[in-house]
């Protein structure tokens, strides 16, 4: 199946990789990436980072969200317990 039998809801979740992102001359985690810039003192390399950083966490945190209200049933448990 090509790309039209996707989830057209799936563009929500998209975020933009920042151009300097993209071409980021450090290795490692993002964490690492941001540390790096902070050493060299590239600010505009550790404001892309951070910004990126954070879009990637609120749109996982939005995926979960969405996820789990998709299937209420998961709402009610907390234990992990199998209900009958």
């Amino acid at each position: 199946m090509g790309p039209q039998s996707e989830n057209p809801n799936t563009s929500i979740y998209d975020v933009q990789i920042p151009y300097e992102v993209m071409y980021c001359p450090y290795s490692g985690s993002y964490q690492d990436m941001i540390n790096k810039a902070y050493e060299k003192d590239d600010k505009k390399m550790m404001k892309s980072l951070i910004e990126y950083r954070d879009d990637m966490i609120k749109r996982n945190d939005m995926i979960k969200r969405d996820n789990i209200k998709d299937y209420p049933e998961h709402d009610s448990h907390d234990s992990g317990e199998t209900v009958n």
